[in-house]
């Protein structure tokens, strides 16, 4: 017998010891040899999951589809800065605006950029036990990206903006950072007939076009937490910029690019991974949730509480006072905002007079010179009220505006 034969009739190579019935030959045999094979993917293997894992990585990144969750957030005092100590101030301020001033309207907070004045609303509906206000609030995952979406009318109508919403006379307040409110005015277009029950309000409403400002208004008291100047100066001129500082505070996820619609019927946001811009901000929730925990202890304390709820009562009285027509009483109201607290106090004038020229509708307006407040004294640069022929506080060519706009979506 040759060598070769030798080695052949060795099961595996096992030495002439182990052929028989060892214990480790027992176990050679009951090994499925399917186990010692490697599988080796082909080239074009490799290629096609790759391809997957990229795409997967694109489209696969979901917004928040639950909500903000700021109302399961503890109160708990973290570690602060500047930017986000006035933001809180400035957020308050504009809530207690908001509430009082549409007390009619639900409030839609386009998110993400809006994001935090909306949970600022909720925490303040939480700690007065307001259902009815808990119910108004609602947040809007529409941007730019997904305004062409043709989801988008099945997406609104899901979360309770629909024409029959509309025929039974409900009315909408979209609450946007700025500057033109272009996606509120896209929304408003898909309603044409409805267009008196939609307003806008941003923080900072910027010129549109060769208009000298946005027909929607302005938020000057949450401006001057971040500047003292800012009720005196041109917003537009000025250059004082409270909006971008402000979008780039933390946020959980990234820009919605489009909506899918999940098997059991509900329409979610979707973004793509790699989406982000300088604009948005650190992508962090870890973040998020600390803000949230601090705004819930921020709100809760005591002196906030004071102020927040002496804020409200003057929004309210005003706007009641604006209701029953009575505008001696207001503009002795008005003048003493201004007089007891300046710069705030001017703001909230401020504001009062430009939704009285833009959002609501009917009764009377009133003017600055009503109040003793000449455009001199808010910079307004005349030369560019000129070239562009319009009035400030001119009503009807900002209800022309608004108009108009509408009609070119």
């Amino acid at each position: 017998m040759t060598k070769t034969q030798k080695k052949i009739s060795r099961p595996n190579g096992l030495s002439p010891s182990q052929t028989k019935e060892s214990p480790e030959l027992r176990l050679v045999k009951t090994v499925p040899t399917h186990f010692k094979q490697r599988y080796r993917f082909s080239h074009f293997q490799r290629i096609t999951l790759l391809i997957l894992f990229i795409l997967g990585l694109l489209f696969c990144s979901t917004c928040y589809t639950a909500g903000p969750d700021v109302l399961t957030a503890s109160p708990k005092e973290h570690p602060s800065n500047k930017l986000w100590d006035k933001s809180k101030r400035g957020q308050l301020r504009t809530l207690a605006m908001l509430i009082e001033m549409y007390p009619d309207y639900d409030i839609y907070f386009l998110d993400r950029d809006a994001r935090l004045l909306g949970q600022t609303g909720l925490v303040i509906s939480q700690m007065n036990n307001d259902e009815p206000l808990k119910n108004r609030i609602h947040f809007l995952n529409v941007s730019r990206e997904n305004l062409k979406d043709k989801l988008l009318s099945d997406y609104l109508q899901q979360e309770g903006i629909s024409k029959e919403a509309l025929n039974q006379g409900q009315k909408f307040l979209f609450v946007d950072t700025g500057f033109v409110g272009s996606i509120p005015r896209a929304i408003m277009s898909l309603f044409p007939k409805h267009e008196d029950q939609f307003r806008a309000h941003l923080i900072v409403a910027a010129p549109n076009e060769v208009e000298y400002r946005s027909p929607f208004p302005s938020t000057r008291v949450f401006g001057t937490e971040f500047f003292e100047k800012y009720p005196e100066q041109d917003i537009l001129e000025g250059n004082l910029d409270v909006v971008h500082p402000y979008a780039k505070l933390p946020k959980s996820d990234l820009r919605s690019d489009f909506y899918l619609k999940k098997p059991d019927g509900q329409i979610v946001p979707q973004s793509k991974i790699g989406s982000q811009d300088y604009n948005d901000g650190e992508i962090s929730p870890q973040k998020t949730r600390i803000l949230e925990e601090d705004l819930q202890h921020f709100m809760r304390s005591s002196n906030q509480q004071l102020l927040l709820d002496k804020l409200r009562r003057q929004w309210k009285n005003a706007y009641e006072l604006w209701q029953q027509g009575d505008k001696p009483a207001l503009i002795k109201e008005l003048t003493q905002w201004i007089n007891a607290n300046r710069p705030q106090g001017l703001a909230m004038a401020l504001d009062f007079m430009e939704m009285n020229h833009t959002n609501l509708v009917g009764n009377f307006t009133i003017t600055p010179d009503e109040l003793g407040i000449k455009p001199q004294e808010l910079n307004i640069n005349e030369a560019r009220l000129r070239k562009h022929g319009l009035r400030l506080w001119d009503r009807q060519r900002c209800g022309a505006l608004i108009r108009s706009l509408l009609k070119r979506g």
